[in-house]
């Protein structure tokens, strides 16, 4: 019986594909004529249209394997030799536009997600092709939404399951509300021809929504907080599982908004009051909880912080304000967060003695990608990310890639950074003063620029 390389295997080969860089498929696609067929569609699946980048796909490479193609990305105005070009496995297309040359976007009618992304706020016209039959996501940002005829916008919107808005524009004449809405994820933020009230008549009409994320002027949230209650006490939304919401509620409110939502993935909502109810309602949904930010409850709510972390598996990005006392996280037994937390914004607070236990702690979130220890309003001890106190712990923290200390006191040395470096690979931020002294933060500051690190 002949054993097979398992590499000559068509499906180990796809399994690896998926895994592999650019370079390293380009590599893979010149050993033999079978791997050239499995890993070129994986080659061509997404592709990158940037000026400024000198690997630049070719105008007839592009129509030799555009049906390979199924993301596509424009960074800056899409050439005029590609208006008529069409992909007929296309799901994604991504526009970051300084002008309004998106005429491509009609010929794609296997269109299903579309994000375009205006780089001067409310400069970019658009207007919506017609057809589009696949659509199902679309995202705009400072983008002005035209068309000679309003319903080609509404109907368009209201065949969607995704519409993200953010500093774009709709005209005033328009009227969304009679629509049948099949929208589940709905985010508006400073949506210009709109007022609030019209926002919030078409967000009731959406009966389907599974995800809602409102911004609006914080000085307007009285307005609109006692129509939204009496929308969720009408079960308006019987899906709902996100909220994200700059309402200042109070206890009441806020637990009775919870109450409401069969389960709740996602929340962020503001505080006015300690919140005592709230957390007694958010305990039931520790178990599926992946979004939470309780960064604006007041007082000290150290406890209820490292309870939320001890015991929802599933949450992925969590803001709150401080821990007071680190003492009740310093030990070694394992939390239910410690495999999926991704985003993590605490303030510690921790005492000299607390400080290598806190790394220690730190360091078992080994998928984190952005941890976030500022202090908000003043310069205050934060924990200290220096050899000496312990650093060399988080070398679990591979897949870190923004790190914030804000007003936290550091006093790094190169040393300490020269290890970030080595240690974090895939790092690409660090804010804050990493140390006090202007001539040695001047040094740092330098390396950081010549390994690639944007520094605030």
């Amino acid at each position: 019986m002949t054993i097979r390389n398992p590499f000559d295997l068509p499906e180990i080969r796809l399994v690896l594909a998926s895994s592999l860089t650019t370079d390293d498929l380009a590599r893979c696609i010149r050993v033999c004529k079978d791997w050239h067929a499995s890993f070129l569609p994986y080659l061509w699946r997404e592709v990158e249209i940037h000026k400024k980048t000198r690997k630049q796909p070719t105008l007839a490479l592009l129509q030799r394997h555009r049906h390979h193609v199924q993301r596509l990305t424009y960074q800056g105005k899409a050439p005029d030799d590609h208006r008529s070009l069409h992909f007929p496995a296309l799901t994604t297309l991504h526009f970051v536009v300084r002008d309004h040359n998106t005429e491509m976007v009609g010929n794609q009618t296997s269109l299903m997600r579309l994000k375009l992304i205006g780089l001067r706020i409310n400069k970019i016209d658009w207007i919506p092709p017609v057809g589009l039959p696949n659509l199902t996501s679309l995202t705009l940002t400072g983008i002005a939404v035209l068309s000679q005829d309003e319903d080609t916008v509404w109907n368009l919107f209201s065949r969607l399951e995704v519409l993200h808005m953010h500093r774009s524009s709709i005209s005033r004449d328009s009227q969304p509300m009679k629509r049948d809405w099949r929208i589940k994820d709905l985010t508006l933020q400073d949506v210009f021809g709109l007022s609030l009230m019209d926002e919030l008549r078409w967000i009731e009409h959406c009966a389907h929504l599974k995800r809602l994320t409102w911004y609006f002027p914080f000085a307007q949230g009285n307005a609109v907080l006692e129509e939204i209650l009496q929308s969720i006490a009408a079960n308006t939304w019987p899906e709902l599982e996100e909220l994200y919401h700059p309402l200042k509620a109070t206890d009441k409110q806020a637990s009775f908004i919870i109450s409401k939502m069969q389960r709740v993935l996602g929340l962020s909502i503001g505080y006015s009051q300690p919140f005592d109810l709230v957390k007694t309602a958010l305990r039931p949904h520790f178990s599926w909880l992946k979004i939470l930010d309780i960064s604006n409850a007041p007082g000290d709510n150290t406890a209820f912080i490292i309870e939320i972390l001890k015991s929802c598996p599933q949450l992925e990005i969590f803001q709150a304000g401080e821990v007071r006392d680190c003492d009740a996280m310093v030990d070694d037994a394992p939390w239910a967060c410690e495999c999926s937390l991704r985003d993590l914004k605490v303030q510690f607070r921790p005492k000299k003695v607390e400080q290598r236990g806190l790394i220690r702690r730190l360091s078992r979130f080994r998928n984190l990608e952005r941890l976030d220890v500022s202090n908000w309003v003043y310069h205050l001890p934060g924990p200290d990310f220096r050899l000496e106190s312990g650093l060399d712990q988080l070398a679990t923290l591979t897949r870190l890639k923004e790190l914030r200390l804000t007003r936290t006191d550091q006093a790094m040395t190169l040393k300490d950074l020269e290890w970030m470096i080595d240690h974090w690979k895939n790092i690409e931020a660090i804010s804050g003063t990493l140390n006090s002294d202007d001539l040695e933060s001047g040094r740092l500051w330098l390396r950081c620029n010549e390994a690639g690190i944007s520094v605030s």
